[in-house]
């Protein structure tokens, strides 16, 4: 039997993620009279949009810049810096963080904080292993360091489906059967700083079948560094799924090889460091905007439900906040 949840106002909800989604979900349910908790393992917001900083470096290792056609998307991200890249197309319309693309991600949490004080509660650096059914009604979510938190109406996760089903491994759903059914694929990024810039464009799409995309840092608003050259070399699918398993220095050494090739022999290295996403993307999106079963209280939203983008993440947040107003 479909289990009515109680009016959006008195509604207890925990989101598992502080990523765009995650964020984007919490606003609009928080504008609605929820009270809301956020989780996430990391120590800041912002998932995949998140920016590696390092002396006065600062690096975009994972959404190298943002742009969309969603109307409230641009509107978020319009707040950013237009950034006009060497390499782009004439009609492409990309923007960026000044202080690094997490931005993004801080710019909604810091109006959400602002809006709901009293109804927004934010755990970072919490890893959230289970969640399992509380003592009275609805669920309890239990973490890596024992605590345990709830009872909540709802939860939602917004983490790479691998993740979730570890998380919702106690819980039968429509969510968990579909989350199982998703798989995702790894890519590695390396982090470069050369004495002098390579002779690259701002923006280079896949210059070698190891290479899916070169991102001159140093090209951004506000991020001059002396003449030295500062990027993002993501490595390729297919490369990053042959060299899953492999160290760092071996990545890095295989990346530097490749430029090598690309644009002769570099600059003086003056840091490196290679990062593997291990849930970047996802090899077959679900294909609609999320997941929700309201008989359980149990749902899931993010890029993979469409794609892979930052826009896929907002638009799941978004869609899934209205399905369930909409229910409340």
């Amino acid at each position: 039997m479909q289990r009515t949840l109680n009016p959006i106002k008195d509604q207890k909800i925990a989101i598992i993620g502080a990523g765009i989604s995650g964020l984007r979900c919490a606003n609009l349910l928080l504008e609605q009279g929820a009270t809301c908790a956020l989780f996430d393992k990391s120590r800041g917001f912002g998932g995949r949009t998140s920016t590696r900083r390092k002396d006065n470096w600062r690096f975009d290792h994972g959404t190298g810049y943002f742009s969309g056609t969603d109307p409230d998307f641009l509107d978020q991200i319009k707040t950013l810096q237009p950034w006009h890249p060497t390499g782009a197309q004439p009609q492409e319309q990309f923007y960026v963080g000044v202080t690094g693309n997490n931005e993004l991600a801080k710019n909604i949490a810091a109006a959400i904080t602002a809006h709901s004080p009293d109804t927004l509660s934010t755990h970072l650096g919490m890893t959230i292993t289970r969640v399992t059914p509380a003592k009275t009604e609805g669920w309890q979510l239990s973490s890596n360091e024992g605590e345990t938190f709830g009872p909540f109406d709802l939860v939602i996760s917004t983490a790479p489906p691998p993740q979730a089903v570890n998380i919702l491994a106690d819980i039968k759903s429509s969510v968990t059967k579909s989350l199982s059914n998703l798989h995702t694929y790894c890519t590695w990024a390396l982090m470069l700083v050369t004495e002098k810039k390579l002779k690259a464009l701002d923006l280079e799409h896949a210059p070698s079948k190891a290479i899916a995309r070169i991102v001159a840092e140093h090209s951004k608003p506000h991020r001059q560094t002396l003449g030295q050259g500062q990027y993002v070399v993501q490595a390729s699918l297919t490369f990053s799924q042959t060299h899953i398993e492999a160290t760092p220095e071996e990545i890095t050494q295989h990346m530097l090889a490749e430029l090598h090739a690309l644009y002769g022999p570099l600059p003086e290295v003056v840091h490196s460091q290679a990062h593997r996403w291990l849930h970047a993307g996802i090899q077959a999106p679900l294909g609609k905007a999320y997941l929700l079963d309201r008989s359980q209280g149990i749902a899931a939203a993010g890029d993979w439900c469409t794609g892979t983008r930052a826009e896929d993440a907002f638009i799941s947040g978004s869609n899934l906040a209205r399905a369930i107003i909409e229910d409340g």
